[in-house]
């Protein structure tokens, strides 16, 4: 599947900047940040997904819990006087 987009020129110029003392060519470049957003995108929902299903399998902790475990782990790092 062959696909057009536009970018913005400025991303162009550093597109082209990037590849001027290479070997690789823009489209490779270019094909490889999509793929690698997408592979980053999908993996995002996975978590996002698994989380929702821990929360709905009763394996959450309730706010009020949370935010006294994460000032006991704020507050442990401090020294007192």
């Amino acid at each position: 599947m062959s696909s057009t987009i536009t970018l913005p020129q400025t991303l162009v110029k550093r597109l082209a900047k990037l590849t001027a003392g290479s070997r690789r060519t823009p489209e490779s470049i270019v094909k490889q940040a999509v793929e690698e957003r997408i592979d980053y995108e999908e993996w995002k929902l996975e978590q996002i997904d698994a989380g929702i299903a821990e929360l709905d399998a009763g394996k959450g902790i309730p706010n009020e819990e949370f935010w006294a475990q994460i000032g006991t782990v704020k507050n442990a790092g401090k020294k007192t006087a």
